[in-house]
């Protein structure tokens, strides 16, 4: 398991989760969520942010099941419009097991736009990033269909589509923010579309909208 708010740290369980080994220092800054597991070489890697998004990130890899860390050279490139995503607070990635895509690494992330100020929510979105080279370079997708979107959770589905759901702090007059929204991928997590509210999943408070922020 890892977390952290000012350092990135683990513990390690062998034992299916009954008990658990001494903390584990990753880095110092803020975990950024996404841990993911590469599934096709076991390494793990973390992600870490130096202060709340935006922010410069830095990935660090494990290659013997979270014993050891070390971090390692990355390049994000930014979505076609020139926009680098934050990987804060989304929850963990997935390596892909479909052709044509099998032994993709796709995690959530987001776009903060300048800042995480109440009045840039509605330039927040919700949207991914994918390694074909384990993780050496990550390409950004194209944005979730709505905006004000942030801390999302991808799964690749058995069809080989990729389900993504989210939280939406902001949304337009007569939209609501008290459900989540989701959307799908059909090319490895690149583009998104099929944008719905999932009614069946009740956000934080139902009688105001304290905690989504509006």
């Amino acid at each position: 398991v890892t977390w952290g708010l000012c350092s990135a740290c683990a513990r390690r369980s062998v034992d299916g989760g009954k008990t658990w080994g001494p903390v584990i220092a990753i880095a110092d800054g803020i975990h950024s969520g996404g841990t993911m597991v590469d599934e096709t070489t076991g390494d793990i890697l973390v992600f870490v942010e130096d202060s709340h998004p935006p922010a410069p990130l830095r990935v660090h890899r494990s290659r013997d099941d979270g014993q050891t860390w070390s971090e390692c050279e990355v390049r994000v490139h930014p979505d076609k419009e020139g926009r680098t995503p934050s990987m804060h607070m989304n929850e963990h990635g997935i390596t892909l097991q479909h052709v044509p895509y099998k032994g993709r690494l796709l995690r959530a992330s987001r776009w903060y736009a300048d800042g995480d100020d109440t009045f840039e929510f509605p330039r927040h979105f919700t949207n991914a990033v994918f390694s074909d080279d384990g993780g050496a370079t990550w390409q950004t997708s194209e944005p979730f269909p709505a905006f004000g979107t942030g801390e999302a959770a991808v799964v690749e589905l058995a069809d080989g589509s990729i389900y993504c759901n989210s939280r939406r702090h902001w949304a337009p007059h007569g939209r609501p923010t008290i459900r989540r929204w989701s959307a799908r991928s059909t090319d490895g997590g690149a583009t998104w579309a099929d944008l719905r509210q999932v009614c069946e999943l009740p956000d934080g408070p139902q009688d105001d909208s304290f905690g989504l922020f509006g």
